[in-house]
């Protein structure tokens, strides 16, 4: 029963041929006589332009001389006139009337075999995809062949187009028999993708599919006053490729940072807004993200606007008309029919719903906005069971890029991700960036890499068998919703959830397993309970078929679409009729042993040597021929050869819409349980990973302990990305923060290049670490619970806000001011650096002041200001501890000093900085390092010499006022002023 995909050649050929010079002719098949050429154009003056076609004939004779306006007869002549003064062809006014109906999509339009690119599309094409648009009678043309439209499509959607497929939508076979075989082929837009919402196959690797596919993002901003200072946002991420719908609600200052923060943890390639309804803080920080010099190539952000947002009323309205069409269906799951959705919809705030409505509105004009319809699986951004890295934490402590190149490599995400599916590797992400703050649930994480690390059990090499070689599931789900997912998948598909399914024996409950972690015992349990709808799929389709590609032989059970089986057996009676003309034939040429011949993809020839061509009737056609042989094909063969290829198209019709039905019943019966195991599989796969991280065992990683004491104690730290890069072994450091007899804030202090950035990362690096429930880089780890980790750190300007460098710094720290609280952990790099040094060191000290006195959290501050540093100290010396890099100085004969940094924190202040010899070490000349070193010098001096009459002044001040008397109070005043005066 497969003979007939030799044929699909054959119908193939008989496709639409249009030859690229001369692009208006379209032609049904070789063998047709039907066709619209060029229309003929004669000159009868300079001014006027006639041409002559088949319905202006046949109207003017209809006409029965009646009179027509010479004006209106001209201005009909020229309206048919294109801007090359050539006619408008058929094939050139569908592409008008499509470029009409979709303003702002570029569009590729199916030609015979090649997808083809007209006007300003064509050029888009010829500038991004670097091939030649010509000029083919009134429009610029590009083309492409058939074969390679998704991969110059993926190219297009990464720069931030929307593409229109335009697809012939009749096929020749049929059309020749049809009541328009004289017209040209009626093309429609098929299919419409942005970089959002094109969802490829499960196996591809390419650019727009990475390990984390970027999601489609709608923001709705509401002023909580007449100012735009301070605004609530509500936004809904939806990721069409993985299922993943993240939504939350927050309110937002006039820095937008909160916005920003979210941005940069969901990394989104579209974006839905309001056209009229953004604040101009919130409407900067988007244009930022939209015109970065990261998007100005591959992965560029695409901004859509919203004319006008729905009222609460309307979206509501809307969204309950979307979920009861879906529920009415028959095959609805059992969450859609339970009446949850619309629950949990009423819980949304009225921004949510909004929001909600307008991605499901825009989503289903690209035919993926079911991937709304589980509420189930929609996710919060931020919760109390997990912190949210700020956007300046996840950049300055490298937490998903690097800051060197901004890729991976060198990150912590590059650190912990050892996952061996896309699926994992997408919630490992997850997990990085949202460090859990709930003791109990980060306990049971913790308790099953442990498990992992020590258990011999051949349960756990099951499961990491199971999980090698796995297909992203969670894109083929939504494939299979979306109505995409080729049969080929679908067989690779329903095999992986098989080898799932089946990889463990079911138990009773989860206990049953046998792990001491009740997590593993949870994921190992919830597999085995795919059988049953794996069991029914499989007897429903044959995978072998399903592999192959053949939709109309996919089909155990013949009767479940009985249209197929009809159509197959009107296919085979004709196979069969084709057969027996061959008795005949071998009469005719007195050839018993005669068979048909396929040659070149035309089936279904005679093969006769030259020399007998006298032998063949004057009706048979002449297919092909070469020195030796001829072949033909007898004129009721070619009869029935065609009817063969209408019953052969009429069975691709059948079999796709069936396998299109069968896709719907997937998705609407088991979305559900296959989600659920995906997202069990991914847990397992991202716990495996830690486990893999806390195996090393050169250099060792240790289990962190929490406690229930508010400290952070770290025994031989070690920054857990620089170890990796660096061939050197990286100096291990210990810090006590609130544990016995330990202040919990740190002042660092040290040479230029002593490794101040890198022993501070660390702290924080191991403590984000230990709360995402992974082995650390350290001798020993104990902290109690962080609720955040703040940081602000390195010096940039942000040029597209209109902010500078200082500005950038204080908005980032009046950030870090309003949202620490006594749990959290805040790191400050060289504050106040970005203005004068008088200015710098008061806001260096007040900072650090309130964090210490009033937030009271644990802070790492460090600075080059040693009159702060001192200063504070003194003032809260149970509170703030002094330490410094370590180093030895060694004067040489020139006066200058060989300087040795340790890389270990040393208690008390630094000395000096050494910028100068820090100079040397980077190249500057001599007499510019001299000139310096006299300068600091100089100057240092002048200083010592302003504090020493500081000092006498006050000492004066102190006698005459013990000689004249004065209040106790007015006293002690002068006396701390001396005090403080004495370093």
């Amino acid at each position: 029963m497969r003979e007939h995909s030799s044929s699909k050649l054959n119908y193939e050929q008989n496709k639409i041929i249009e030859d690229d010079s001369n692009s208006d002719r379209e032609t049904i098949g070789p063998s047709s006589s039907k066709a619209v050429g060029r229309k003929k154009k004669t000159s009868v003056s300079d001014s006027e332009h006639y041409f002559w076609d088949k319905s202006a004939t046949s109207s003017s004779r209809a006409a029965k001389g009646k009179k027509t306006s010479p004006a209106k007869s001209r201005t009909k002549r020229i309206e048919e006139l294109g801007p090359s003064g050539e006619p408008w062809t058929p094939l050139e006014k569908q592409v008008l009337q499509l470029r009409k109906e979709n303003p702002g999509t570029l569009l590729m339009v199916e030609v015979g075999y090649k997808y083809k690119f007209f006007d300003e599309d064509a050029k888009v094409a010829a500038t991004v995809l670097g091939m030649v648009a010509f000029q083919d009678r009134n429009f610029t043309v590009a083309s492409i062949p058939v074969d390679r439209r998704d991969v110059h499509l993926k190219n297009l959607l990464s720069r931030g187009y929307r593409v229109g497929i335009v697809n012939q939508i009749e096929t020749a076979a049929l059309k020749k028999v049809g009541d328009n075989r004289n017209q040209p082929f009626e093309r429609k837009l098929v299919h419409l993708y942005t970089a959002a919402t094109y969802v490829d196959t499960i196996d591809s690797v390419d650019m727009l599919e990475s390990a984390s596919p970027a999601p489609f993002l709608c923001i709705v901003e509401d002023k909580k006053g007449s100012k735009e200072t301070e605004v609530n946002v509500a936004l809904i991420s939806v990721c069409p490729s993985t299922g993943d719908v993240v939504y939350d609600e927050f309110e937002d200052s006039l820095m937008r940072l909160e916005l920003e923060t979210r941005l940069a943890h969901l990394k989104p390639v579209e974006l839905l807004c309001s056209s009229d309804g953004l604040t101009r803080p919130t409407e900067k920080l988007l244009r930022e993200l939209t015109s970065s010099s990261s998007s100005t190539g591959p992965d560029r952000v695409r901004m859509e606007c919203i004319p006008k947002l729905m009222s609460y009323t309307q979206a509501f309205s809307f969204l309950t008309s979307f979920y009861v069409d879906k529920r009415s269906s028959a095959r609805a799951s059992e969450h859609l029919k339970s009446g949850k959705v619309m629950v949990s919809i009423t819980d949304f705030s009225s921004q949510l719903v909004i929001a909600l409505a307008h991605i499901v509105q825009h989503l289903s004009t690209y035919n993926v906005a079911d991937v709304l319809s589980e509420t189930q699986f929609f996710t919060k951004f931020s919760n109390r069971s997990h912190m949210v890295l700020a956007a300046n934490t996840l950049r300055n402590l490298e937490i998903f890029e690097n800051e060197t190149d901004h890729t991976v490599h060198g990150s912590l995400l590059w650190v912990l991700d050892h996952t061996k599916t896309k699926f994992g590797s997408r919630l490992m992400k997850n997990w990085v960036g949202h460090p859990l703050t709930d003791k109990r649930v980060l306990q049971e994480r913790v308790d099953a890499v442990e498990e992992i690390i020590t258990s011999s059990s051949d349960k756990l090499v099951t499961l990491r068998q199971t999980l090698k070689n796995l297909p992203d599931l969670a894109r083929g789900l939504c494939r299979i919703q979306y109505g995409q997912c080729k049969p080929q998948e679908l067989a690779i598909l329903l095999s992986a959830f098989k080898k799932v399914a089946f990889a463990f024996e079911p138990m009773e409950d989860p206990s049953g397993v046998g792990f001491d972690s009740p997590l593993l015992n949870k994921i190992i349990f919830a597999l085995p309970s795919l059988r049953s709808l794996v069991n029914e799929l499989m007897q429903t389709i044959c995978l072998k078929r399903a592999a192959e590609g053949a939709k109309d032989e996919l089909w155990l059970d013949k009767e479940k679409y009985p249209n197929i089986e009809e159509t197959r057996m009107g296919l085979l009676s004709v196979e069969v009729e084709l057969q027996e003309m061959l008795k005949s034939i071998r009469k005719i040429l007195k050839r018993p042993s005669l068979k048909y011949e396929t040659v070149a993809g035309e089936e279904y020839l005679v093969e006769v040597e030259k020399s007998a061509r006298m032998d063949i009737p004057v009706s048979w056609t002449l297919i092909s021929a070469n020195k030796t042989k001829a072949r033909y094909r007898p004129t009721d063969v070619q009869k029935k050869l065609e009817e063969r290829f209408r019953w052969q198209e009429t069975l691709d019709i059948e079999a796709g819409r069936a396998y299109t039905s069968f896709l719907h019943e997937i998705s609407q019966k088991h979305y559900g349980p296959m989600r659920n195991a995906t997202n069990r599989l991914a847990e397992a796969d991202c716990l495996t990973s830690l486990a893999h991280v806390g195996l090393q065992s050169s250099p060792s990683y240790t289990r962190p302990r929490f406690s229930d004491r508010d400290e952070l104690e770290i025994v031989d730290g070690r920054h857990p990305m620089i170890e990796l890069l660096l061939s050197d072994p990286f100096i291990p450091n210990t810090v006590r923060m609130g544990s016995f007899g330990e202040t919990r804030s740190k002042i660092v202090t040290g040479p230029n290049m002593g490794g101040k950035s890198s022993s501070v990362r660390m702290v924080a690096l191991i403590a984000i670490m230990s709360q995402i429930g992974s082995y650390v880089p350290a001798a020993s780890v104990k902290l109690g619970m962080l609720d955040s980790v703040l940081t602000r750190m390195g010096a940039w300007d942000d040029l597209m806000q209109g902010r500078s460098t200082f500005m950038v710094e204080m908005s980032e720290t009046s950030e870090i001011l309003q949202t620490s609280t006594d749990k959290s952990l805040v790191v400050l790099d060289e504050l106040g650096r970005g203005t004068s040094t008088f200015d710098g060191m008061a806001i260096a000290h007040a900072v650090l002041q309130h964090l210490v006195q009033s937030t009271r959290c644990k802070t790492l501050f460090i600075t080059h200001y040693p009159l702060v540093a001192g200063e504070i100290e003194k003032q809260y010396p149970d509170r703030i501890q002094n330490l410094h890099m370590g180093y030895t100085a060694e004067d040489r004969i020139d006066g200058t000093r060989d300087i040795t940094f340790l890389y270990r924190l040393t208690k008390g202040l630094a000395s000096d900085s050494f910028g100068v010899e820090c100079g040397r070490l980077a190249g500057l000349p001599e007499e510019i390092l001299y000139a310096a070193s006299h300068k600091s010098s100089r100057m240092q001096k002048e200083v010592e010499d302003r504090i020493a009459r500081n000092r006498a002044l006050n000492t004066v001040k102190l006698i005459k006022e013990l000689k004249n008397g004065c209040s106790s109070q007015q006293l002690l005043s002068r006396m701390r002023k001396l005090a403080d005066s004495i370093p």
